[in-house]
């Protein structure tokens, strides 16, 4: 089989786009309105051009062809929403804690080289 995470979201919000997708505390969202600000989240990215610039075909194992976004967000709608949109731009969404010091922060995001960074 070949697909990934958007594209499975993307077709069980066509199957059941009415359904709850994220129930988070009094929030309620369908699939039709997470599969709505996902895409929105990725247009935004590939917008600013963050994607994929090279094909895994065309890396070495060890390379990344895709830019990398920070997400240090809390729980909540929002990092789920931005994990999926960053996926959809073919963009590479990694989870950063929030209680990280300035030091700590900027030595992750460098080593990863992050090229954008979502927070709350």
């Amino acid at each position: 089989m070949d697909f990934n995470i958007a594209q499975v979201h993307e077709a069980i919000a066509a199957a059941i786009p009415d359904r709850e997708c994220i129930v988070y505390r009094d929030r309620r969202l369908s699939f039709a309105d997470v599969n709505e600000r996902t895409r929105r989240f990725a247009n935004g990215l590939a917008k600013r051009g963050l994607g994929i610039h090279r094909e895994r075909r065309d890396l070495e194992p060890h390379e990344s062809g895709q830019d990398f976004v920070a997400l240090v967000l809390l729980n909540g709608p929002e990092y789920l929403e931005a994990m999926v949109g960053s996926y959809k731009a073919r963009a590479v969404p990694m989870n950063v804690n929030y209680r990280y010091v300035a030091d700590e922060l900027a030595a992750l995001l460098n080593d990863a080289g992050a090229t954008a960074v979502i927070y709350h």
